[in-house]
């Protein structure tokens, strides 16, 4: 486990797994692709979310390490983050999102239970770009209507990558 890991644990997610990119369809929008992603540890987790492809390519085929939660500030230091100044590193220090390439923050508008698979859905807005999340309720049960979330995002390096 690495450094980098270890930072991971501390801090509180409500969700994290990395996935296998399947697609990226870029035909819809100009600077806006949209990911279908497999998971790479559960059968049942798939992830479609809209990324601005500009600022941060992904491929078919990259594998990435998602993480999900409501607060970035430290683990040890958790404070109320209100407005987009509160993000800036001179207020905030040191952050979960030092540990990622790619963060979005949105809001969830949207949650499905499937009671007979004991699956999940949830979907989020991050500025217009969408996510949909499906995993097994148990992963998603932190997740609730209106809740103000954190997308965080990295590709996993070949040495990273789980081998199993």
């Amino acid at each position: 486990m690495s450094a980098k890991d270890k930072e991971f644990k501390a801090h509180p997610f409500l969700f994290e797994d990395s996935f296998q990119v399947k697609t990226v369809d870029n035909s819809r929008f100009e600077r806006a692709g949209r990911m279908d992603c497999e998971s790479v540890s559960f059968a049942h987790n798939n992830l479609e979310i809209d990324i601005n492809n500009i600022i941060y390519p992904v491929t078919p085929g990259e594998q990435i390490y998602v993480a999900i939660t409501q607060n970035v500030s430290p683990a040890d230091d958790p404070r109320t983050l209100n407005t987009a100044y509160d993000h800036d590193p001179r207020l905030l220090g040191r952050s979960v999102m030092d540990q990622f390439d790619y963060v979005m923050f949105g809001k969830v508008y949207k949650k499905e239970l499937k009671k007979d698979d004991n699956l999940a859905v949830v979907w989020a807005s991050y500025g217009g770009l969408l996510m949909k999340l499906r995993a097994e309720a148990p992963q998603l049960k932190d997740f609730h209507l209106n809740d103000s979330v954190y997308f965080m995002m990295r590709k996993v390096q070949a040495d990273e990558q789980d081998v199993s």
